[in-house]
């Protein structure tokens, strides 16, 4: 059962996901022991399954983020495309989609040129039968508000 101090510390961890066990323990009122075994509850119980850094794409080079939907040919798997493009570079999400696509892929690119790179990868070796692709242009981080 999740209570509200679980979910003020899956708030917090959200935004900080390397804040001590004290600093979580002092926001929401409660000693690091007690603070830090309900954190391994909530991984024990799936609720939170990892602790991630969240790259900034850009410092790293990678100027050009977006989001390339993708329709899968009549008879090529799902389990075939997530094989091929989880080896292309550039392709640092897959998400299975509802509506009019079978995948959403988020990549990061250096440019214009890798961005189509990417594409053409996906053309030659993942069996689609079209993309329709979105640029990111800004992006703002609202989950610490889900629970």
């Amino acid at each position: 059962m999740i209570d509200e101090l679980d979910r003020k510390i899956i708030r917090s961890l959200v935004n900080d996901g390397r804040m001590s066990f004290r600093d979580l323990g002092k926001r929401i009122h409660l000693s690091p022991n007690a603070t830090a075994e309900r954190v391994r509850r909530l991984q024990a119980a799936g609720v939170i399954r990892s602790f991630n850094a969240l790259v900034n794409w850009p410092q790293l080079g990678y100027v050009l983020e977006a989001y390339i939907d993708v329709r899968l040919r009549p008879g090529n798997s799902a389990q075939n495309f997530e094989e091929v493009v989880t080896k292309i570079p550039g392709v640092v999400n897959v998400a299975v989609v509802t509506g009019d696509s079978d995948f959403r892929l988020r990549v990061a690119c250096k440019d214009q040129s890798d961005f189509l790179r990417v594409i053409d990868a996906l053309r030659a070796r993942a069996g689609i039968q079209g993309t329709n692709s979105t640029v990111i242009c800004r992006e703002i981080n609202v989950t610490d508000r889900l629970a």
